[in-house]
């Protein structure tokens, strides 16, 4: 009986001509969108390529010089982009493009989008994930806001009462034509997405993209749901279409702001000011149950006079200045490391306070479904980040240790004996992104609330089965 109640829907969705006219509509709006996002992800992409070959080239053609002031000259990584970020660039636009990597120092990312951007920038940009994560549930609201509401309003429903069709089997089956006639339009708009971001690199690229349109179906699944059972309970189509507006307009621009706002009041991160002051401090004075900087290194001087049985730095078999850097970035690498987890750590406990606020909002989880599996949330940002400093760390480490088996005692920083092979010498970044696994496992907490929307959202279309009125 559900099925013959889906093949009706659906005849009579296309029959009426606002689910063509409205998805034709969207459909032709996504695609502009997203043709703009891609060219303009594509391009940056293009302009890092060139700006890190052009980094690295500089690094490798150093000339002779010492090999501390050639660690000093640095070197800039970029995060790679995945394909999905041109339809949700999550926090890609807010923080940094590019690191630079040095000796002694852990850098932020730098050179923001949102910062490099004009001032008309400031009034907002349409991305693709807006239009499928804000309109297109508008798209569904007017589509099922009369879905029974036009029925009792017409006599049929008593009619269908009089014949014996049960609550349960109406609703359900108007609910499943909905999600299957807002899927079919998901259709064209995924295979058009596939054109323009061009074919995936990998596999894991292919799964995420399918992940994405399966998560967009749940959430549209929840706006039907809550369409056909406010429907099936009000009297009128316009009472149901003002309710559903106002749900609409509660869960998608008021709560998510408020959530926004509440993490930001209840857990401030430290200004960058503040932030730098903390890891200086550490530096000098030490870390808990640690001597001060001064401290730290005459024991470790001492230790090294001791071990090699001399009294003077400057009868060392090996370079002492380049020892005392490689201990001293060690121990600046454990305090950049502890707060910069904190500062994570910190962003982390803010998320989870906007997760909370998708128990009112099933927009905020699909949110973070979304950036999750298009790689612009902070896990992703934090894998690329502790992947450079162990790069920074490997290559300083690398220098300081040549440096150190170079040259015998105290050798002044002024002396040119290394050359371009040292720095060739260097392996280049390579950074891959997580797997897709990695991506479920970060955004679990919005699987499992959107999960639960959805689980909601059925129920709620099964008590308005057994309540429904003629």
């Amino acid at each position: 009986m559900i099925w013959l109640v889906v093949r009706k829907e659906l005849r009579s969705l296309w029959r009426d001509g606002r689910l063509l006219l409205l998805g034709i509509s969207l459909f032709c709006l996504f695609i502009g969108v997203l043709a703009v996002s891609a060219a303009a992800t594509a391009s940056a992409r293009s302009e890092r390529d060139g700006v890190g070959a052009t980094a690295r080239a500089q690094w490798e053609r150093q000339g002779v010089k010492h090999p501390h002031r050639a660690a000093h000259f640095g070197l800039y990584v970029f995060k790679p982009v995945m394909p999905l970020a041109a339809v949700d660039p999550g926090i890609g636009d807010q923080v940094g493009q590019s690191l630079w990597l040095e000796p002694h120092k852990r850098n932020p990312t730098r050179h923001s989008p949102a910062a490099d951007a004009p001032p008309s920038a400031r009034l907002g940009t349409a991305a693709p994930a807006f239009m499928l994560s804000v309109l297109i549930p508008l798209l569904v609201i007017g589509l099922g806001h009369n879905a029974v509401t036009q029925e009792r309003e017409s006599g049929t429903l008593s009619m269908l009462h009089a014949a014996g069709l049960r609550g349960s089997a109406l609703l359900f089956g108007k609910w499943l034509a909905l999600v299957i006639a807002v899927g079919i339009l998901l259709l064209p708009a995924l295979a058009a997405s596939a054109w323009l971001l061009g074919p995936p690199d990998h596999a894991d690229e292919t799964v995420r993209t399918a992940l994405y349109g399966l998560g967009l179906l749940v959430y549209y699944a929840v706006f039907a749901a809550l369409a056909v059972a406010l429907s099936a309970r009000l009297r009128s189509s316009r009472s149901a279409l003002l309710l559903l507006l106002c749900m609409w307009m509660t869960a998608v621009w008021v709560v998510p702001r408020l959530g926004a706002a509440a993490a930001d009041a209840w857990l401030p991160v430290p200004t960058g000011e503040a932030f730098a002051a903390a890891v200086a401090h550490d530096m000098q004075h030490g870390l808990p149950g640690d001597a001060d900087a001064a401290g730290r290194l005459a024991a470790f001087e001492a230790q090294l006079l001791g071990d090699n049985g001399v009294t003077r730095l400057e009868d060392l078999p090996f370079g002492a200045n380049a020892a005392r850097r490689i201990f001293r970035d060690a121990y600046a690498t454990r305090v950049y490391a502890l707060h910069f987890g904190q500062l994570w750590n910190r962003y982390a406990a803010q998320q989870n306070i906007v997760r909370a606020a998708g128990l009112l909002s099933p927009l905020v989880p699909m949110r973070g479904l979304s950036a999750a599996l298009a790689g612009t949330d902070l896990a992703h940002q934090r894998h690329f980040e502790e992947a450079a400093e162990a790069y920074r760390e490997y290559f300083t480490v690398q220098i300081d240790e040549w440096d150190r088996h170079a040259r015998r005692g105290v050798v002044s920083a002024e002396d040119k004996y290394a050359d371009d092979a040292q720095w060739q010498a260097v392996a280049p970044f390579a950074y891959r992104a997580p797997s897709v696994a990695f991506a479920l496992a970060k955004a679990m907490p919005d699987v499992l609330v959107l999960f639960a929307w959805f689980v909601a959202a059925t129920a709620a279309v099964g008590w308005a089965a057994r309540k429904v009125e003629p």
